[in-house]
């Protein structure tokens, strides 16, 4: 099912309905008011996720409401992948990690999003999963400079591979 809100029960019966918070992200995004947006792409945009332990993570949302993959059109959800692949090269080229983790979840918010961590040799933690990092370890913020030239990287490096891209520094 296609809609901006969400709260629909396990048995599929409609519960109380919330305004989905990634659809508000994007409309941030999309009015210029997000400080930590790194590119609209043709099916999506993407964010400088907020657990930058992980230098370079990034949040690639859908800018069609879907509850899940399966429901997006096949030939958007497979845009959307490749667009996720793209943001992953992009983290690659700016971070180097030892691996890349991708997550595509909606526990908490039913919109499709993908979750690209990098990671790398020297966190101790980097066989489990980016979740079972205490929050407050993992949720660190980068000083402003540096953010803003990972951002710069980021976004550059998507505008090579899919030069449509519209990026910070034009909006």
């Amino acid at each position: 099912m296609l809609r901006h809100e969400s709260g629909e029960g396990a048995g599929g019966g409609a519960t109380t309905r919330r305004p989905c918070g990634i659809c508000a992200l994007i409309e941030r995004c999309r009015t210029g008011n997000f400080a930590d947006f790194v590119a609209e792409l043709p099916h999506s945009f993407v964010i400088l996720g907020d657990a930058q332990f992980y230098r370079g993570y990034c949040v690639v949302l859908a800018k069609r409401h879907a509850d899940e993959i399966h429901l997006m059109p096949t030939e958007e959800a497979r845009a959307l992948f490749d667009e996720t692949i793209a943001v992953g090269r992009a983290i690659a080229l700016a971070t180097w990690p030892l691996k890349l983790n991708y997550e595509c979840l909606g526990n908490l918010e039913p919109h499709v999003h993908w979750h690209v961590f990098p990671r790398f040799e020297a966190d101790a933690m980097r066989t489990a999963p980016v979740w079972t990092r205490p929050e407050a370890e993992r949720k660190v913020s980068l000083e402003d400079s540096d953010r803003r030239a990972l951002i710069r990287t980021l976004a550059d490096e998507l505008r090579r591979q899919i030069p449509v891209a519209r990026v910070a520094a034009e909006r």
